[in-house]
């Protein structure tokens, strides 16, 4: 989470010591997308994730223990990514957990409306800041775009009460929620994912 008062951390302690970490918004969103594919396995994911963030010169993965280190690391660095500045403490898995606009967009699927937003709002060439701005700076960004911007647009059209609506109106929202409807997982649903996929392997790792 972004920090005024501290710079943002650049290693991560893991079980074999404390390693440097590579948390560039393009790797995240890397493994969003990844986290999502049906045609991976868990073990599978959780190799790519070690490279995508950590590189592949601190782990061979030709034993048990490896993945374990993977596992613990990937779940630290899952649970990091997925923090909410506004989410009270034991939120974030509760049932009753109040909205989330997360659950309303997709990293991947709404990429183009997203990298279109930051052009809109704030000058930023998402493309030209792969590799150089953090998780952080781009997490805190995306959630303070205004509500005129495309992909904010957008997450207003899905989350729209149709029965408030009729006629012609209700007519033309139908048709924009079909329109901008996500075929793929909400952010929200991946991040389920994720604690889903962790409590597994920690249940096959006893």
């Amino acid at each position: 989470m972004l920090s005024l008062s501290s710079k943002l951390d650049n290693t991560i302690l893991t079980r074999i010591g404390e390693l440097p970490i590579d948390l560039n918004f393009n790797n995240v969103l890397r493994w969003y997308e990844m986290a999502d594919r049906d045609d991976m396995s868990k073990a599978e994911k959780i190799v790519a994730a070690w490279y995508i963030f950590l590189g592949s010169d601190y782990l061979s993965f030709t034993s048990i223990d490896d993945f374990e280190v993977a596992s613990d690391a990937i779940e630290s660095i899952s649970d990091y990514i997925s923090q909410d500045p506004y989410m009270k403490k034991g939120e974030e898995t509760a049932s009753n957990a109040p909205y989330k606009s997360t659950r309303w967009f997709s990293y991947t699927e709404d990429s183009e409306a997203i990298y279109a937003s930051f052009l809109f709002d704030y000058g930023i060439d998402l493309i030209e800041e792969q590799n150089k701005m953090r998780w952080e700076k781009f997490r805190a960004l995306f959630n303070n775009l205004s509500s005129k911007s495309p992909i904010m647009k957008i997450i207003d059209i899905r989350q729209t009460d149709i029965s408030k609506y009729e006629g012609q109106e209700l007519i033309d929202l139908v048709e924009a929620q079909s329109y901008y409807s996500l075929e793929t997982s909400s952010v929200d649903k991946i991040n389920e994912s994720f604690n889903n996929m962790f409590s597994v392997l920690q249940q096959s790792t006893k």
